[in-house]
């Protein structure tokens, strides 16, 4: 096939379009499974330096170890030896829960129980039916809650290096992102943890993978089957968390930026003064997309992406619901109230209902009635989105949403002060924390501030124009969020400087769309324009509402990107001394170096290993513990 004039010749073909080689295919495979393997075994003790000849060389506990083993299981429909069961059960001991482990295996176990138990949840469902085959297979324990978690973790650093050779064809590039990934504390410990998050994550990213492949279509078949696939992975990405919505607005605006390109370029003259090369492939990609019939295409998307969504609830249509809570107002002292009568904190409210003719039968098979069913999942949305808008609850580890850029107050999810040594030694100490390694999160900070740099290459008043833009919009943002923590930031008078910072936040998303679209410059791009969205769709409401670290989970595939974007640009710098010509790359590689030396340093805090006092004193680097 002959390439158009200005453009790239077509990638026909699901093998030529996917673009992996065999070296591709083994790294995934290292990757994935180096990095399941580190997960599912962990922790590990390296005997062979201890006890040389007495004992294995290594030892492990296992993702299923259980550290809380001696405290009661409330309220769960399993017998003692973790079966499922069609009656509840007294509560049962060894359980092993670590932090909000309390709340989603207990939901994939009633959602397993047989009539399933009604609950009330304001998470959509995908993540704890993912979370229940295991648990059917394996009976209710910490293997079985953990081994979703674990996959999911596992899948997610072989998605981050697809992304990566999706944006660059340096290989470089896609194995230094994936690692960081990989040996990042906050995902190691979200990957060992039965809790949702890291579920919720990994179809969020799904989305960006499928978004590219969209965004690099070419003929009209690719055009339409990747904006198809990439809907049924918004759908199910949806179903696990709302999450989703950061990568899902980032692919939209993107996508809506390249329509409207030829349009902007023409009514705004300044923006062909940063135009960038390779206007062909978007003028290719156009024209995949059929002109006006497109529009079509992306509303039967969005339907589609609803139906996917709303499949998810499959299981929650079969159970009757008499505790789905409309909350009224929340008190900060003792929590949430729930209506009519906002003195009453037990009373219930249900806003969904399972009636008799919520069933129809077809063909002899008994399959939800439409409307009831989008009644059912409509309600329930309805109750969740109003939970997360009144839920006021304080918490010791709860923080605000401009400290997670440092790890200024990770959670801790575990804490054992009695841990003796095998021979009745001293007591030591056993944590678990979900604070990053540092030898990611904070340099990636600058190298977010080089990809807006490079990504506003061109005139000089144009890299003015972004950079002031930025810094006044997060300094405002940050200045004045402490004034949002007592009033309500639509209405509060002195909340108009936020609510400008806000506004030019939203102007700087513009203008890196720009940058993507009409400079050329996606890959620093979607860095910024990916974190960014992850961490500050958290801003609103958080002056009330509890908020953890590990809600900044969402940016990390994205800081992770952004550097190793910074690590090979530095690969490429030569700087002289005197005659010689000499090569910056071995400092590209003493990063990645220094990932993984902070990943073994940090390792015993991410993992509940026993440590001397001054062991561990000695890691406690950020966070005010007390």
């Amino acid at each position: 096939m002959r390439p158009r004039a200005g453009g790239a010749v077509p990638r026909v073909g699901l093998r030529a379009f996917l673009d992996l080689d065999r070296v591709d295919l083994v790294w995934l495979l290292v990757l994935v499974v180096g990095s399941f393997v580190l997960r599912f075994g962990s922790p590990f003790f390296p005997n062979v330096l201890g006890h040389p000849l007495t004992q294995a060389p290594v030892a492990a506990w296992g993702v299923g170890y259980p550290y809380n083993g001696d405290a009661p299981i409330p309220d769960v429909p399993v017998d003692g030896h973790g079966n499922i069961t069609h009656g509840n059960q007294p509560p049962q001991t060894h359980n092993g829960f670590v932090f909000d482990e309390v709340y989603f295996p207990i939901d994939a176990a009633k959602d397993l129980h047989q009539p399933a138990v009604d609950y009330f949840d304001p998470e959509p469902p995908l993540a704890k039916l993912l979370m229940a085959p295991p648990i059917a297979w394996l009976g209710f324990g910490t293997w079985s809650w953990r081994i979703t978690c674990t996959i999911a973790g596992s899948l997610l650093v072989g998605v981050v290096y697809l992304i990566a050779r999706r944006l660059r064809r340096e290989r470089f590039f896609a194995v230094a992102a994936a690692t960081m990934v990989s040996l990042d504390g906050l995902e190691f410990v979200e990957s060992r943890t039965g809790v949702i998050d890291i579920i919720a994550i990994f179809f969020a990213i799904c989305i960006t993978y499928a978004f590219l492949l969209h965004w690099q279509a070419r003929t009209r078949t690719q055009w339409r089957a990747t904006l198809y696939g990439l809907a049924v992975i918004a759908g199910l990405a949806f179903g696990a968390k709302l999450t989703a919505l950061a990568p899902a607005l980032v692919a939209s605006v993107l996508i809506l930026g390249r329509f409207l390109e030829p349009l902007a370029v023409r009514w705004v003259p300044a923006l062909r003064g940063v135009a960038g090369p390779g206007e062909g492939e978007a003028r290719m990609w156009r024209d995949a997309a059929g002109g006006r019939r497109a529009a079509l295409h992306y509303v039967a998307a969005i339907l589609l992406a609803g139906s996917v969504f709303a499949a998810c609830y499959s299981r929650y249509l079969t159970i009757p619901h008499d505790t789905v809570y409309h909350f009224v107002s929340c008190d900060p002292k003792t929590g949430l109230r729930d209506g009519p009568n906002p003195k009453d904190d037990h009373q219930d409210v249900p806003v969904v209902r399972h009636a008799d003719g919520s069933w129809v039968t077809i063909g002899g098979l008994p399959v939800p009635s439409i409307p009831t069913a989008i009644g059912n999942v409509a309600g329930q949305v309805k109750a969740s989105l109003n939970y997360h808008d009144i839920e006021c609850r304080p918490h010791p580890y709860a923080s605000r949403w401009y400290t997670w850029p440092v790890m200024s107050h990770p959670v801790l999810f575990y804490a054992d002060y009695t841990h003796h040594t095998t021979g009745g030694g001293s007591p030591e100490t056993a944590w678990i924390t979900d604070q990053g390694n540092p030898a990611v999160w904070w340099p990636a900070i600058p190298a977010l501030l080089f990809c807006v740099w490079v990504m506003s290459r061109g005139p000089q008043w144009w890299r003015v124009v972004i950079g002031a833009v930025l810094v006044a919009g997060l300094g405002l943002m940050i200045r004045y969020f402490k004034a949002a923590e007592t009033g309500i930031v639509a209405v509060h008078p002195r909340m108009a400087p936020f609510a400008l910072g806000l506004a030019l936040m939203v102007v700087f998303g513009v203008l890196t769309v720009i940058c993507a679209v009409v400079s050329r410059r996606l890959v620093p791009a979607l860095c910024v324009l990916g974190y960014c969205a992850a961490w500050l769709m958290w801003v609103l409401g958080n002056e009330k509402r509890v908020l953890f670290f590990y809600h900044m989970l969402g940016a990390l595939p994205f800081m992770a990107l952004a550097y190793a974007y910074a690590l090979t640009a530095l690969r490429r710098v030569h700087i002289s001394v005197g005659n010689r010509s000499v090569s910056l790359a071995p400092l590209s590689y003493a990063a990645l170096g220094l990932v993984v030396a902070g990943f073994i340093f940090f390792y015993p805090m991410w993992t509940g290993l026993p440590l001397t006092s001054a062991d561990h004193q000695m890691r406690l680097w950020v966070g005010d513990w007390q």
